[in-house]
């Protein structure tokens, strides 16, 4: 007669479920003869993705086009049939959305002040953003939280984050997002890279402050493109759609704290 054992992989956000290994590894003649996997959100309701499978001995089994997934999951439920050994159980997966921003919040709530004001400051230069973050901790929703703050900061603190940045298309960027963030660059013409060159003197010649752009999968073409047509700006709806740039760019810095 077969028993099931369970085994329970617990996760501290939702993830979308990409891949799972099972790895009998060394087991030879005590591994389980057949498994199956469930999911759950809460640890109570379960359903099952992976259903009863043979297995081999001392194999890893990766398991992907067999997995019947029908949304995130937060825990995982391995049984075997009959108890047997189990090297290791590997999951592949990727945090939600929401999950995402629950994690940033909780990492931002957790941090010791001088490292937060040092990660905050890393996402949006303006000190004025970072403080009123750091003193609205213990956050509820770090990211909703950002965004508020940001869209009631004066245009002095808009034009100190904008300071922060490199401009788009140097040649050399120290800071590591920037660098990852501008990739685009990278592989351009050294005719986009002069155009770009001449087309950022010319916005801080007009504008006052250095071409924002939330550079993240955009070609140096496509950012060239984007700052002729605002150059056509007036100083006010361009500062608008500038300071909307850095709250995306400050968001997507705020979901690297904690990728």
């Amino acid at each position: 007669m077969l028993t099931a054992a369970g085994i329970s992989l617990n996760a501290c956000f939702p993830c979308s479920i990409a891949k799972i290994e099972i790895d009998t590894n060394h087991f030879k003649g005590n591994y389980p003869d057949t498994a199956s996997i469930d999911a759950s959100t809460d640890g109570e309701k379960w359903t099952e993705i992976l259903p009863r499978t043979k297995l081999q001995a001392h194999t890893r089994h990766m398991f992907i086009d067999e997995l019947q997934i029908a949304g995130p999951a937060t825990h995982l439920r391995l049984n075997v049939y009959p108890d047997g050994g189990v090297s290791r159980m590997r999951v592949w997966g990727r945090a939600t959305e929401r999950g995402r921003a629950d994690a940033v919040t909780r990492h931002l709530n957790t941090r010791t002040d001088d490292v937060a004001q040092r990660e905050l400051l890393a996402c949006c230069g303006s000190h004025e953003w970072m403080r009123r973050m750091l003193e609205a901790r213990p956050l509820d929703d770090a990211l909703a939280k950002a965004d508020e703050i940001w869209n009631t900061l004066t245009e002095r603190d808009w034009r100190e984050a904008f300071a922060a940045h490199p401009r788009i298309g140097e040649r050399k960027v120290d800071a590591k997002w920037a660098s990852e963030e501008q990739s685009g660059t990278a592989v351009a013409a050294s005719e986009t890279l002069k155009a770009l060159e001449e087309i950022n003197q010319k916005y801080e010649d007009h504008f006052g402050y250095i071409y924002i752009v939330c550079a993240t999968g955009k070609s140096a073409d496509e950012m060239l493109a984007i700052a002729r047509e605002r150059m056509i700006n007036d100083p006010q709806t361009e500062l608008r759609v500038a300071a909307e740039e850095q709250r995306k760019i400050t968001r997507l810095r705020l979901l690297k704290l904690v990728s």
